[in-house]
């Protein structure tokens, strides 16, 4: 059954399955870090309520199968709304899906979204008053619903506190210390957990099949497919020249070209850079060597800080890595 589908994640499965047999709360706040099932999870709650096959609503759950679940599987159920940032970029994009250049002038777009702004919200909001088109329920999810801006949220607050009968909204955010209070008030809590290692390692498998190393990858991952992607990303820029007194340069030569891919690309470099820093530093006896380490994973803060400003990636990166081979911290160890 699709619920089942959403690994290592019994405890808010097993919530969201009772709450179909019983209660519906009005709001939910699915809390817990990237890439671990919070979107999945609200896509496979919203067919659960919606499911046309009564055998499989019995158990809380969907068949995936009938013409509701397929319906909400491609975004196409006109009652289910996932509001993110591709969903606000397309609102904000001048011109039709047929344009000639409308994919390219979306991805463009989509690149710029870093807040869910306020006239996001009122689109949605407009959408939970209309009358539901096919007499179920109304899902309403907000990823990164911690990048509301302040408006935004404010917006969105009589709307959850009070919505239409049938009408649910989830909110998904791996910050919730950044949310409202006024928003976590209102809103049903359920935690997601951090993956298994073993778990990413499956999932990154079937997601990205052409990684090189998926075990590595996945170590480095923190219990999130988002990150195993991007770890995996630039352990293959790592992995591109061979080891030795060149490498820190001849990967900072590795990265691209245009100013915005190298930026995201430096920054996935030195995630797991520090990652690597930091598991030496948590394995290490000796205090003289854990306060050297304390020192790199200290600069390599200040390294990610630069790259989000008017510094050169490919410079950073390779300081970076220079630092990392100084101080005997090994990635592929």
């Amino acid at each position: 059954m699709p619920f089942s589908e959403i690994l290592d994640q019994s405890a808010a499965t097993d919530y969201l399955q009772k709450s179909v047999l019983g209660h519906v709360p009005q709001a939910l706040l699915f809390c817990g870090p990237s890439g671990v099932g919070k979107k999945k999870a609200a896509l496979e709650f919203a067919k659960a309520l919606n499911c046309l096959d009564p055998r499989a609503r019995q158990t809380g759950d969907s068949c995936g199968l009938c013409a509701h679940c397929r319906a909400i599987e491609r975004g196409t159920y006109g009652d289910v709304v996932l509001a993110d940032f591709l969903y606000q970029a397309r609102l904000e994009l001048k011109g039709e899906p047929s344009d000639k250049d409308y994919e390219e002038e979306l991805e463009k777009e989509l690149a710029k979204q870093q807040r869910i702004k306020v006239d996001t919200i009122r689109d949605i909001t407009a959408k939970s008053q209309q009358k539901s088109a096919a007499g179920g329920w109304k899902v309403f999810i907000v990823d990164e619903a911690q990048s509301m801006q302040a408006e935004a949220a404010n917006a969105l607050l009589k709307f959850i506190e009070e919505p239409p009968q049938k009408t649910v909204w989830i909110l998904l955010t791996d910050k919730k210390a950044a949310m409202l209070k006024t928003i976590l008030s209102r809103c049903q809590p359920l935690q997601f957990a951090p993956l298994p290692q073993a778990t990413v390692e499956q999932l990154l498998r079937e997601v990205a099949p052409q990684t090189q190393d998926p075990a590595l990858a996945a170590r480095y991952s923190q219990g999130s497919l988002t990150r195993a992607l991007r770890a995996a990303q630039a352990l293959d820029v790592m992995q591109t020249v061979p080891e030795g007194p060149a490498w820190p340069a001849a990967v900072a030569a590795a990265l691209p070209r245009t100013m915005a891919a190298a930026r995201q690309e430096a920054q996935a470099v030195l995630d797991v850079a520090t990652l690597a820093a930091h598991r030496q530093w948590a394995a290490q006896p000796q205090a003289l060597r854990r306060k050297q380490l304390q020192q790199i994973l200290k600069k390599l803060e200040n390294y990610k800080i630069a790259v989000t400003r008017n510094v050169s990636p490919a410079l950073t990166v390779e300081t970076a890595l220079m630092s990392l081979d100084k101080a005997g911290v090994r990635i592929f160890d």
